[in-house]
C-alpha cells in the first residue's frame, strides 16, 4: 500500500518537476511573483539616506518626491516634550536607508548620547523591512530608562551574523 501511494505521489509530481526543469510555466510564474517592482523611494534614499527623523505629530503618508520634499523641510534632529502627568514621550521614527535592507527584521537601538556604549533599549518590530524607508511608532518611557534632560542616539539597522549593522542614525533630546 505504501509503495502504491509513494508511486502515485511521484507520478503526480513528475510533470510539474519536468516543467520546472525545462523553465516551463510554473518556473516563469514563480519568478514574476517573487520579483518586486522598483522602490518609489529610491530618490529619497539618495537624498536623505542614513538619517532618522523623530516625529511627535502625524507622519507623512507620501512617498517618492513628495516624501523627499517633506524630509528636506523638517530637521532630522528633534526635541520631544512630554505631556504633563505622562511617563512617556510618544514618537514615530522614520529612517531612510541608503540601500535596501537585507531580508529579515529591522532592529532599532537607542543609546544615551553621553555614553554610547550603554544600550538603553533595543527592539525589532515584527514586520520585515521591504523598502529604503522604515516607519515605526514608539514610546520612549521613563520605565525603560529614558530620562528628561537627556539626549539619545537612535540607530536603525539589522542584526546580521550576530552583529548590529547600522543603516540610519538620528538624535532626540527629551524635555
Amino acid at each position: 500500500m505504501r509503495t502504491l501511494l509513494l508511486g502515485l505521489a511521484l507520478l503526480v509530481a513528475a510533470p510539474s518537476t519536468q516543467a520546472l526543469a525545462k523553465g516551463g510555466v510554473a518556473a516563469k510564474t514563480s519568478k514574476k511573483a517573487s520579483t518586486p517592482g522598483p522602490d518609489p523611494n529610491a530618490a529619497v534614499a539618495k537624498a536623505h539616506g542614513g538619517k532618522v527623523w523623530i516625529l511627535t505629530g502625524t507622519p507623512p503618508s507620501t512617498e517618492g518626491d513628495d516624501l523627499s520634499k517633506w524630509l528636506a523641510s523638517h530637521p532630522s534632529v528633534g526635541e520631544v516634550t512630554k505631556k504633563p502627568n505622562e511617563e512617556r514621550w510618544p514618537v514615530t521614527l522614520i529612517a531612510v536607508f541608503k540601500k535596501p535592507p537585507a531580508k529579515g527584521p529591522v532592529t532599532v537601538e537607542i543609546v544615551d548620547k553621553k555614553d554610547p556604549r550603554t544600550l538603553v533599549d533595543q527592539f525589532s518590530p515584527p514586520a520585515a523591512a521591504e523598502s529604503v524607508v522604515f516607519q515605526e511608532p514608539y514610546d520612549l518611557e521613563t520605565n525603560n530608562g529614558f530620562n528628561k534632560g537627556h539626549s539619545y542616539l537612535i540607530k536603525v539597522g539589522q542584526i546580521i551574523k550576530g552583529k548590529f549593522i547600522s543603516y540610519a542614525t538620528g538624535e532626540v533630546s527629551l524635555k
